[in-house]
């Protein structure tokens, strides 16, 4: 079997105080993975919620690309 690995990177900006992430920069790579995870099929979903909601940051990556402005979405090219 062979393997194939693939490098990663992201650069974020973050408020220390207020705990947020202000800016992030991130590879295709990255981006692909996070996006991938919002497809995961609905059983693995319903695995992971809760009575408060999804399982760790899930949710609210989930939630952040909900809002995300149409304009920084680009269609397949």
């Amino acid at each position: 079997m062979a393997s194939s690995s693939t490098k990663v990177s992201m650069k974020l900006l973050i408020d220390t105080k207020n705990e947020k992430v202000l800016f992030a920069e991130a590879s295709k790579a990255v981006v692909d993975f996070l996006l991938n995870l919002l497809c995961l099929p609905i059983g693995t979903v319903v695995k992971l919620l809760s009575s408060n909601g999804m399982v760790g940051s899930l949710g609210n990556l989930y939630q952040s690309v909900e809002n995300l402005n149409q304009n920084y979405m680009l269609p397949d090219q």
